[in-house]
């Protein structure tokens, strides 16, 4: 009699699931900043857009950001084993105040070139669900440096690094190009009432001089002059507000120069069509570059009623 033994091998077979998570780039939005010649730092705003998520049994991910010059790749930093890591933000450094970052319940300082959280952070940013995200930067820049760049477009480009820090620490980048429109920029400083006294008088002229700081962003600029006491003609000085009446009028001059180009004299408004040099620092550098000069000739002065003779005198610059 024969005896049929059967074996049931039976084999257990664990299938690991490890959790994995990805932050990936895909888009953004940044309109156009446009320069004022004002001197107060300009917010901007932009948005980017993520795809932030976590398979295997979770939901949402941790994440970390940077801001860089140059293309960070796509190498995490720990695994690199450079952390911290300090990616290239000369230039950002040059033109950013500050950077701020806000996404649902996550908001904080961005440092140009440094990670917004060390590797071991006890906590990081984070979203709550699996999907696509946009987060909101809001970046304050130096108005002083915007109105050194020429007159046009500036591309400002640089990136943002994003990492997931779950476990995977897959990290990608994009670049972020934020159109700067810059128009033709000028501005004068120092301007100051004068006095003159027929008294002072000694040789031909009568003269009172004063510097100013004239800024354009092309360099160049033109220069025109017109009184209120006889708008449109002569430059007078009047006792009475308005030149009526020559006897109570007495004509002047202004006169211009720079520290590389000689006097020249402005009769009335519209007199002269010139181009002077401007500096391209707003503050000048912190010297005048430019000199202003009232001028009594003093055959203006013969004959003249004493008395008290003004004017209000506008001065208009604009870029050349």
């Amino acid at each position: 009699m024969k005896y049929f033994t059967k074996v049931f091998f039976a084999a257990l077979v664990l299938f690991s699931s490890e959790s994995r998570a990805f932050f990936d780039f895909f888009g953004y939005v940044a309109d156009p900043l446009f320069v004022s010649a004002g001197n107060a730092n300009p917010t901007y705003n932009f948005t980017v857009s993520f795809s932030a998520y976590c398979n295997s049994g979770c939901i949402g991910q941790d994440y970390r950001l940077a801001l860089s010059d140059s293309n960070p790749g796509r190498q995490s930093p720990i695994t690199g084993g450079t952390e911290p890591l300090q990616y290239p933000a000369d230039e950002l450094s040059e033109f950013l105040i500050s950077a701020q970052y806000s996404q649902q319940a996550n908001s904080g300082s961005l440092t140009p070139g440094q990670w917004t959280h060390s590797n071991n952070s006890n906590s990081f940013f984070q979203t709550t669900t699996n999907g696509t995200e946009t987060g909101s930067f809001t970046f304050t820049f130096n108005q002083n440096r915007l109105k050194q760049l020429p007159a046009g477009t500036y591309n400002f480009s640089f990136y943002i690094a994003g990492e997931d820090m779950y476990g995977t620490l897959h990290l990608d980048s994009i670049l972020v190009t934020i159109p700067i429109v810059v128009p033709e920029l000028v501005q004068i400083s120092g301007l100051e009432d004068v006095s003159l006294d027929a008294k002072d008088l000694s040789g031909n002229n009568l003269d009172a001089q004063f510097g100013v700081c004239v800024f354009s962003n092309t360099g160049g600029v033109a220069i025109d002059f017109d009184g209120s006491s006889n708008s449109g003609d002569n430059f007078m000085l009047s006792k009475q507000g308005q030149c009526v009446n020559s006897s109570d009028c007495v004509d002047y001059r202004m006169r211009v120069r720079t520290p590389s180009e000689n006097w020249l004299t402005y009769r009335r408004q519209g007199h002269r069509n010139r181009v002077w040099t401007a500096s391209t620092q707003q503050d000048c550098g912190g010297q005048d570059n430019m000199t202003f000069m009232v001028r009594i000739r003093q055959g203006a002065l013969n004959n003249l009623d004493s008395g008290v003779y003004s004017d209000t005198m506008t001065v208009t610059v604009w870029a050349q």
